[in-house]
């Protein structure tokens, strides 16, 4: 077995963070060192976080209760991808929904509007990415929200859009003015 620290001395096998200053540094998190989280009301850990990887990603693995997962939202900044654990989900990324089991891993470029649903009869579980990372941030902070008391669809929006997370039909309602939101502005009509 290698040792991850040697590794991380070895110029060859230096690699920077996404601001180009900060040498990356392995990492290995044990479930029992993951910080738990309950955006939404949903079990989530997070496994890596932004800061861990220099930004370049974060990594968060989530339980889905038959029936949940969250409605059409886009990311205008980042990418995800998503590998199913277990359970059955029902993915739409942008024109497409296809069914995804275990062993499924799911590629979601930004500005591309998706969802994803338990449709089995089983908990779920899958893992999550962001790249680059963030969306540790907006789950933590939504967590916190719920956690405080003073969760209001009114906060939750204003969360959601300070860590690029948009739902378009919600967002539809209302007028726009950065030119991200024009873009999701025109796709609604407006």
């Amino acid at each position: 077995m290698r040792d991850i620290p040697a590794l991380a001395d070895r110029e060859e096998q230096e690699t920077s963070s996404l601001d180009g200053r900060t040498p990356l540094q392995p990492a290995v998190v044990t479930p029992k060192q993951a910080l738990s989280i309950k955006p939404f009301g949903l079990d989530m850990n997070v496994l890596l976080t932004t800061e861990a990887t220099g930004g370049a990603t974060s990594v968060i693995v989530a339980w889905h209760k038959p029936g949940e997962g969250p409605p059409d939202h886009v990311h205008f900044n980042q990418e995800e991808i998503l590998f199913i654990i277990e359970g059955l989900y029902e993915v739409t990324v942008g024109d497409e929904t296809a069914k995804a089991d275990p062993g499924s891993i799911v590629f979601i470029p930004r500005n591309v509007v998706h969802r994803f649903r338990n449709i089995g009869s089983i908990t779920g579980r899958m893992l999550g990415w962001s790249l680059p990372g963030g969306q540790d941030h907006y789950l933590k902070a939504i967590s916190e929200l719920a956690a405080g008391g003073g969760f209001t669809s009114e906060k939750v929006m204003e969360i959601s859009k300070t860590f690029d997370t948009h739902f378009p039909v919600l967002e539809c309602r209302a007028p726009h003015g950065n030119a991200a939101d024009r873009s999701l502005s025109e796709r609604c009509g407006h």
